[in-house]
């Protein structure tokens, strides 16, 4: 089935972002124009992501960290020694067009903040002096791409000897070699029995998703994976593109022989572009060992081979859907629940979709065996889950631990300092005190001893830390990333950052308290897509187990006058540049 002309949409317009540091009015008339769009309808298009840009950006672009980890290792004095060595203010481009200053969310780098993107490439462990030797060198035409930094995998801990699924040696075509022998069926059966389910935090039977797929009669099908690892303090997936691509590809080749699929595609987050010459050059060597393209690993009728599609922006494409629609070439935006993508997918086609993790996991499973594989883990919970550790502890990084470990087992191997407030899968997921430090981290929820289900991050946060701020810091990424097409979400958001404003500034009552728990409601019940479903999923807990500290930050005489004046702040401006 020959692909349609939009879905080549994405790259064109990466393409030009590239050419000429924007998108240029003349560019949009010409894509209108190959496109058979209207001009309205590119502009929507552009408008969507985040790194595609209408007015110059500058020859050496900064996209600057916003996430919650990035604000407490020191992002903010990051950003003053950038505009003061630049010249250029947030948001905008020095008048020599040399930078351009922008702010990002989460770029998954949280292991090595503050971090920046230059142009794309990776700069990690800023302080000013670094910042001043970067903005001189490139002042001096240095490329980005010559000076940046290669990200550590920091992988911390895995378990000892042959215990590691992810981290020991893989020779390609292992798996793919093992699931010929064993049938589509076979295949699926040794998944059933590994019990794996979607890492991404959904947990859904990944035997399940295949068969489902395998049993649609329409062709052609396809395997996409979701390499939009868009959620805070999330980077797994980062570490696995890095040092495991040759199991996300063999992952994929397992899901396309089981279901009969003949093209899959990696759509990989913009934030990892400095990861795409990794991902091809893996790909490229599978085609040349004749694992990929015609008659797979000597399989005659069983052609299929990936492409790489890059995102540019945009947290709600880690959706299932909305991902689908960006791969189409169209704004991102998640597509009411006819059917699943199984059913109708990419182009509406039967169409399975798997993250990162889960694609590295079957590949693993086959090529180990699962009788190996389930003596890992706990009955009910088997095998291993890697885990993105940041925050206020001494060894942030990838932690590959069996189910069953407990949260006070995982504090001590990462030397968590103080921990107070841990922010379990990212801002959508669950908020827990110390207090819940000897819960096991499982994929069982038991009614008499309910297990954390992760989906791929712990952020720690010590006794010194603003609950309220971490808050704000969630709640305003998730109005800006929200897509609005649903009220609930595109209200909920915004109404919520402004109560919790209210909230720090000391101007918070009962009422105040009583409307986000509402609204959080509201969002959850009749929000379109996860992410406004799971938005205020961290404030709930957060006013259920720390209900004292939110009682201790209202206003006491509940009339809502005792405003908070911050002197400090509203002279910093002025004291920041007198003499």
């Amino acid at each position: 089935m020959q692909e349609p002309l939009q879905t080549q949409m994405m790259n064109r317009l990466w393409d030009l972002q590239l050419t000429h540091g924007y998108i240029r009015d003349e560019d949009v008339a010409a894509l209108s124009a190959e496109f058979d769009l209207a001009a309205i309808e590119v502009e929507g298009i552009i408008s969507f992501y985040h790194f595609f840009h209408r007015k110059p950006t500058g020859k050496n672009t900064i996209y600057l960290n916003t996430s919650i980890i990035a604000e407490l290792k020191g992002s903010g004095r990051i950003l003053e020694t950038l505009e003061r060595e630049t010249g250029a203010s947030l948001g905008s481009v020095d008048r020599t067009g040399t930078f351009g200053l922008f702010h990002t969310p989460c770029i998954g780098l949280s292991d090595q903040e503050p971090a920046a993107l230059i142009n794309f490439y990776p700069f990690t462990n800023l302080n000013a002096i670094k910042v001043k030797d970067i903005i001189q060198a490139l002042k001096q035409g240095a490329d980005p791409a010559q000076i940046c930094d290669i990200p550590a995998d920091n992988i911390r801990y895995a378990p000892s000897g042959n215990g590691t699924v992810f981290f020991r040696e893989f020779h390609p075509g292992s798996a793919l070699s093992r699931a010929v022998t064993l049938g589509p069926e076979g295949v699926l059966e040794a998944l059933k029995k590994a019990e794996l389910s979607g890492r991404g935090g959904a947990y859904y039977p990944t035997w399940k998703k295949w068969l489902a797929a395998r049993e649609q009669e329409a062709a052609p099908k396809y395997v996409v994976c979701n390499a939009d690892e868009g959620e805070p303090g999330t980077f797994k997936d980062r570490v696995l593109i890095n040092t495991q691509s040759n199991t996300i590809i063999e992952g994929m080749l397992l899901c396309g022989y089981t279901i009969g699929a003949s093209c899959g595609i990696i759509y990989l987050r913009g934030e990892y572009r400095w990861l795409l010459p990794r991902m091809e050059t893996a790909i490229q060597q599978y085609r040349t060992a004749g694992l990929l393209g015609k008659d797979c690993c000597g399989i005659k009728g069983f052609d299929f081979d990936i492409r790489v599609q890059m995102g540019a922006g945009s947290y709600v494409c880690g959706e299932e859907t909305a991902l689908l629609e960006s791969l189409e070439g169209k704004r991102g935006e998640p597509r009411t629940k006819w059917y699943f993508p199984v059913e109708k997918g990419y182009l509406q086609q039967p169409t399975v979709i798997n993250n990162v993790e889960t694609f590295c996991a079957a590949a693993r499973i086959l090529a180990l065996g699962t009788e190996a594989y389930t003596q890992l883990g706990i009955p009910g919970s088997p095998g291993v889950k890697l885990l993105s550790v940041s925050g206020d502890c001494k060894l942030p990084g990838i932690y590959e631990i069996e189910w069953g470990m407990t949260v006070a087992e995982l504090l001590e191997l990462c030397e968590a300092e103080d921990p107070y407030f841990i922010q379990v899968s990212g801002p959508s997921g669950e908020c827990i005190s110390i207090k819940d430090k000897y819960r096991r981290i499982s994929m069982l929820d038991l009614l008499a001893r309910k297990d954390i289900r992760s989906g791929g991050s712990f952020m720690i946060f010590n006794r010194q830390r603003d609950l309220v701020k971490v808050l704000l810091n969630y709640a305003s990424f998730f109005r800006s990333e929200s897509c609005g097409i649903c009220t609930p979400c595109r209200a909920g958001n915004f109404i919520i950052q402004r109560k919790l404003e209210r909230l720090n500034n000391g101007l918070a009552n009962e009422t105040d308290l009583e409307e986000l728990k509402q609204w959080g409601i509201i969002m959850k019940n009749t929000s379109r897509c996860g992410l406004g479903k799971t938005a205020t999923n961290s404030l709930i807990y957060a006013m259920e187990k720390f209900n004292a500290y939110f009682r201790e930050r209202m206003d006491k005489t509940y009339n809502g006058l005792n405003l908070k004046f911050d002197l400090d702040a509203a002279t910093a401006a002025y004291d920041q540049y007198k003499i």
